[in-house]
């Protein structure tokens, strides 16, 4: 995958240039920078890093999106995750809002390919897929099941993903506790993962079999607990 293109140099300028009346580019900035010069001194996971940056911005996008879905074939975790995502929420360039349409996340075949995408991941052990998907069954079709104005049965929650949602973030919670080095999540998405895992105990929706008010309770606890542990780390170190 070529590097330093003209679209990419333009993007850089435009960054450059933003910083006149936005200081927080420069972070950005400088991770674009030091990104695209690991990937030139031969770093393949900053290569990666960078036809991921690009495909989520329209950069390159045809030749930075063969490059994410190559190595999504290979089984990486991440170009799969990525890719998911891509497909659910499009494309993000703060520079030329004609990049935005190169992905229509309305439509039916783009949903397919992100779900396709974040099984896929999941399957491998990538637990910020299994959160996705997760994300997905309970968070989005659960909101659209509660509006009394929807008339599409098929956003209406079944008992099969109620059962698919709890083992999703069961194994995803368990690859935390005990496979931490492969979770590729910070602990404030396991802490929401509790969270909705607990949503999903204390459900009355008919339709669920995995109905618990001890395990929603239960799942509560540990959500809060993580969620003040991050609290008062994070102001200790502002301290």
């Amino acid at each position: 995958m070529e590097i330093s293109t003209n679209e990419w140099n333009s993007y850089i300028e435009s960054m450059k240039n933003a910083l006149a009346e936005k200081a927080y580019w420069q972070e950005e900035l400088d991770a674009c920078l030091d990104m695209a010069e690991d990937a030139k001194n031969g770093d393949e996971d900053a290569l990666l890093d960078l036809a991921v940056y690009k495909m989520d911005h329209g950069i390159d996008f045809e030749e930075s999106l063969s490059f994410v879905d190559e190595k999504a074939g290979q089984g990486d975790v991440y170009a799969l995750t990525r890719l998911g995502f891509l497909y659910c929420t499009g494309v993000s360039n703060s520079f030329d809002d004609s990049k935005k349409s190169l992905i229509e996340i309305d439509d039916a075949t783009n949903e397919e390919k992100s779900n396709s995408y974040f099984e896929k991941a999941s399957e491998l052990g990538g637990v910020r897929a299994m959160a996705a998907l997760v994300n997905h069954i309970w968070v989005y079709r659960n909101q659209d099941s509660d509006d009394s104005e929807s008339e599409d049965d098929s956003v209406h929650l079944t008992a099969e993903d109620f059962v698919k949602a709890e083992k999703l973030a069961l194994k995803a919670i368990d690859i935390y506790e005990n496979q931490k080095e492969k979770c590729d999540v910070p602990d404030s998405i396991i802490a929401l993962l509790m969270g909705w895992l607990s949503d999903l105990y204390a459900s009355k929706n008919p339709l669920s079999p995995i109905f618990s008010q001890e395990k929603a309770e239960y799942w509560k606890n540990r959500s809060d607990k993580l969620s003040q542990e991050l609290k008062e780390s994070s102001e200790e170190i502002q301290q």
